[in-house]
């Protein structure tokens, strides 16, 4: 399959370029962070119950912070860096359909931030293996890594689609982040509205929310389906455009 070879090409490209493991490598060190503020926590009697997975996943600005950097610097090559290098075009001029390429690229980018959370598993073990017999809780760890994940696809999807729309790199970038900066706004200004239909569109909406249920191990299917939906309309516009570009 088309998308297939893409998604290789485009994944040992990552791991060919200093960009990569200089990701890897600063991801590492933050969690590493994090985790040291975990362990702290979970050694405090009097935290309340659940408080140190909930740090972990996503509790900190610097989580957020670090994500959205992650996300705009992994997807801002995609589509174009290949357009300013004029690569793009002849791609567009081979016998695949343009939906191969965005999947391929995408899921390229998602395998690699997938990648990026799996040596953190080693922390929650030490973690789980430092906690009192029964007082760890691996129902609310995976539900806190199936929602970072989820909030990790859709974040890559909406930097994608910036990506597809620029041949610039750096302004892919800047345009992803300032997009994920308002989508994680998006909740706490709910308390500035007044209008109810509208704050609780920005309620559904809440991202800050939406990882707090998961990290306290509630799955709900409706946030899955929220971001599964900005998932698909991201990159079918990212693929209605690059159509439009083969177009002769």
């Amino acid at each position: 399959m088309a998308w297939v070879a893409i998604a290789r090409r485009e994944l040992a490209g990552y791991y060919r370029t200093p960009l990569g493991w200089t990701l890897l490598t600063a991801f590492l060190l933050v969690q590493g962070y994090t985790f040291y503020l975990f362990v702290e926590l979970m050694a405090q009697p009097f935290a309340p119950h659940g408080t140190p997975l909930r740090l972990f996943f996503g509790g900190t600005l610097l989580y957020w912070l670090f994500v959205i950097l992650l996300v705009a610097l992994t997807t801002m090559r995609l589509f174009a860096e290949e357009r300013r290098i004029a690569t793009l075009e002849g791609l567009l001029t081979a016998p695949v359909r343009p939906l191969a390429i965005v999947v391929g690229k995408y899921a390229a980018a998602t395998i690699f931030y997938a990648t990026l959370w799996l040596p953190t598993v080693l922390y929650v073990l030490i973690a789980a293996w430092l906690a009192e017999r029964g007082a760890f809780d691996w129902g609310s760890v995976a539900a806190g890594y199936l929602g970072t994940l989820a909030i990790g696809a859709t974040a890559l999807a909406v930097g994608a689609l910036c990506s597809a729309l620029t041949a610039q790199p750096l302004l892919a970038a800047l345009l992803c982040s300032a997009l994920l900066v308002l989508w994680v706004l998006l909740g706490p200004l709910r308390g500035f509205v007044s209008d109810p239909a509208l704050a609780a569109l920005l309620e559904r909406a809440d991202v800050l929310a939406q990882l707090d249920d998961f990290a306290r191990g509630l799955v709900d299917s409706r946030h899955l389906l929220l971001d599964a939906s900005v998932i698909t309309c991201c990159l079918s516009a990212a693929t209605g455009y690059l159509g439009l570009r083969r177009r002769p």
